[in-house]
């Protein structure tokens, strides 16, 4: 018998898959023929990940062997290695902005979301150093 958790894996899932994340990700970033998971694909699972066990990008292979990530998302675990996560970062850095915006455009379009009140600021601050108070 084996037991993993699901969660809400398969909902994740289906969202991630109306929003089209992977194809976005994979017309924007393409890997070589010889990948064994594309980038997309590693966007999908990290974004479960977060959703289901938020926690330090550490050992996602082991979450996926305890969650039914190779059942909903076809992904075998043991391809999610540090180095695997590290080269779909990396790859995805540079076009952050268009895959945000591309997302953020398919799920206004996919869930009719009413954005005559919406603001959409991405912006982020941070403040680094020694501050006496």
């Amino acid at each position: 018998m084996v037991e993993r958790r699901l969660g809400a894996l398969p909902a994740s899932a289906e969202f991630l898959r109306r929003l089209d994340v992977a194809g976005i990700i994979d017309g924007l970033c393409p890997v070589r023929e010889i990948a064994d998971l594309t980038h997309g694909q590693v966007v999908e699972v990290l974004v479960a990940n977060r959703l289901s066990a938020p926690a330090p990008l550490v050992r996602v292979g082991d979450w996926a062997r305890a969650w039914a990530v190779q059942e909903v998302f076809g992904v075998e675990p043991s391809l999610l290695n540090d180095d695997r996560l590290a080269r779909t970062l990396d790859a995805i850095a540079t076009e952050l902005e268009r895959i945000v915006g591309t997302v953020g455009a398919k799920a206004i379009g996919e869930f009719g979301i009413d954005v005559s009140r919406c603001h959409w600021d991405m912006t982020s601050m941070s403040l680094h150093g020694a501050f006496e108070d």
